[in-house]
């Protein structure tokens, strides 16, 4: 395998916590299930989580410079995806404090990638939310196997499978009956994560009010999955003054918190009086306990930090201060680990599982030369006898051949019902694959008609937009008819006041041509008065 675009080839453990929740959205895209996808499907896979995790780079460009063929399995995909994509969050020597952010977002996007096959139940009993917190708890937990050739199936061995559900069954508040799971469990081969959801909701779950079942499938989830070692109330010694105050804190790998779910006056009067709500525990870190006195606070202990910061606490009784103690120990201890808390514990069952197979498989295997040595024996001893009694002999002949045939027969019984039963599961299996076949089909029908509905949408829209193209340009051309209308109009106005100003300079003009004209004439008439008015009084006088 040849990487031509990667930076830095690390083996991160981001790959590893994500593979099987990878495996189901890269088994949704494997729709003829060769154990084979099209790189051009795998890309966009790629370019989500390159986003999901901000990858600069386009990092899906380079899966096409990813080996020569045009499909890829799932382990070519995982390598290349953990050391192509991966690798720029996690170098390989990140806690996992430091990658739970991006696990929790790559396993919710690979749970919408492949979530549509696995909602599909006869009779559902767990809402979709339960069953994306099953489904984190199924991927932290399960293995990844080879049925066949270049095929890989995901599941939990019968070990995880019991730790759950006797978690889930002592969450609902009910006794939990070890005898009664292993006779169930025996007769199921792998717990795929179908098996194991129908297992749960077919034995465990009935008759269940769906408030209770919620809360239960979230105590679960917050052991497994967010890694809530203990939680509960206790007291803490003010940092400042001789008080107790009670307060909810949870116990985490990393970190001891005071979970905040209302911000309000009395969380922050808290807060500066305690001291800060998250304190993260290393390796450095001790706890230490201290015996009662009298005249003293009872169960008491405290949490020395790295900084030499004293925590001081108090539990509610003595029991629960011997589980805080023994919280507090392991989220020291696994402070710093690769892997979550819950996966490490995973590896130990598993280990003490195949120890104990192996001591069963040796006291088997011992038994049975035993019981071989004892077989030998009796047949030595059986031979003798025979042969002291040669005049039983004929007698026993008989009864051993009509013994012999009676047992030829039940043999021959024994045999029918066999190939009875192998019909029946091989009719069952066509009738499955059948199943799926139809399945496979429907899907494919509903993708084409999805399709065809978005093929239909975008032409259109692109109807609309020539539509609204034409509109626009007619609208355009009318503006311009408008405007130049506009502009001869302003023209015209522009003629028409000049005319309207000469005409008043004329009007003016003529105005005072006919006042001119009428003094003209008023002083004409004024002359012509005055010897008339000489004549007249020269008259009187002669009188």
């Amino acid at each position: 395998m040849r990487l031509t675009c990667s930076r830095r080839p690390v083996m991160a453990t981001l790959g590893q916590l994500v593979a099987n929740s990878l495996w189901f959205a890269f088994d949704a895209l494997d729709h003829q299930k060769t154990g084979a996808v099209p790189k051009s499907q795998l890309k966009v896979l790629t370019q989500n989580v390159g986003v999901l995790l901000k990858v600069e780079r386009r990092v899906e460009n380079c899966i096409a410079e990813y080996l020569s063929s045009q499909h890829l399995t799932f382990e070519q995909y995982l390598y290349f995806l953990t050391h192509e994509v991966l690798s720029e969050v996690d170098d390989g020597s990140t806690s996992y404090v430091g990658l739970k952010e991006h696990h929790d977002a790559l396993d919710h996007t690979f749970w919408l990638l492949g979530r549509h096959t696995l909602l599909q139940r006869h009779y559902p009993v767990f809402s979709e939310d339960a069953l994306f917190k099953l489904f984190r708890i199924f991927c932290l937990l399960a293995d990844r196997s080879s049925e066949r050739k270049e095929l890989l199936q995901v599941s939990l061995n019968v070990g995880e499978v019991r730790e759950v559900t006797r978690n889930l069954v002592t969450s609902l508040g009910r006794e939990w009956d070890v005898r009664d799971f292993n006779q169930l469990a025996t007769v199921i081969s792998h717990f795929t994560f179908p098996v194991f959801i129908t297992f749960l909701e077919g034995r465990y779950i009935q008759d269940t009010e769906p408030t209770a079942l919620e809360s239960a499938v979230d105590d679960v989830y917050d052991n497994f999955v967010q890694q809530i070692l203990k939680r509960g109330k206790v007291y803490q010694r003010a940092w400042w003054t001789p008080i107790w105050v009670k307060r909810e804190m949870e116990v985490r790998p990393w970190a001891l918190i005071a979970p905040c779910y209302k911000l309000n006056a009395k969380s922050a009067a808290l807060s500066v009086v305690l001291g800060q709500t998250h304190v993260p525990l290393t390796p450095a870190a001790t706890v230490h306990n201290i015996p009662d006195e009298p005249g003293a606070r009872q169960c008491r202990f405290t949490l020395c930090l790295e900084s030499n910061k004293l925590v001081q606490l108090a539990a509610t009784d003595h029991r629960s201060k011997s589980e805080w103690l023994r919280a507090l120990d392991a989220a020291i201890h696994h402070s710093q680990e690769a892997l979550p808390y819950h996966v490490i514990q995973s590896a130990t069952r598993k280990l003490e599982h195949a120890e104990e197979e192996a001591r069963e498989t040796a006291e088997r295997i011992r038994r049975d030369s035993q019981a071989d040595i004892i077989e030998n024996t009796q047949a030595e001893l059986m031979a003798e006898k025979m042969a002291r009694a040669e005049a039983e002999a004929a007698a026993r002949e008989e009864a051993a051949a009509r013994q012999a045939e009676e047992k030829r027969v039940l043999e021959l019984q024994t045999l029918r019902l066999q190939l009875e039963t192998l019909l029946e599961e091989e009719t069952q299996a066509k009738r499955d694959e059948e199943i799926v076949r139809n399945l496979q089909a429907r899907v494919l029908r509903e993708e084409w008609e999805r399709r065809e509905e978005l093929e239909r949408l975008q032409e259109e829209q692109r109807k609309m937009l020539a539509e609204e193209t034409k509109k626009r340009q007619e609208f355009e051309r009318q503006q311009e008819e408008k405007d130049s209308q506009l502009r001869e109009a302003e023209k015209m106005l522009r003629k028409l006041e000049s005319e309207r100003l000469r005409l008043d300079r004329d009007l003016r003009s003529a105005r005072e041509k006919i006042v001119m004209s009428e003094r003209g004439k008023e002083l004409l008439e004024a002359r012509m008065k005055v010897p008339y008015l000489n004549q007249s009084n020269r008259r009187m006088k002669n009188k």
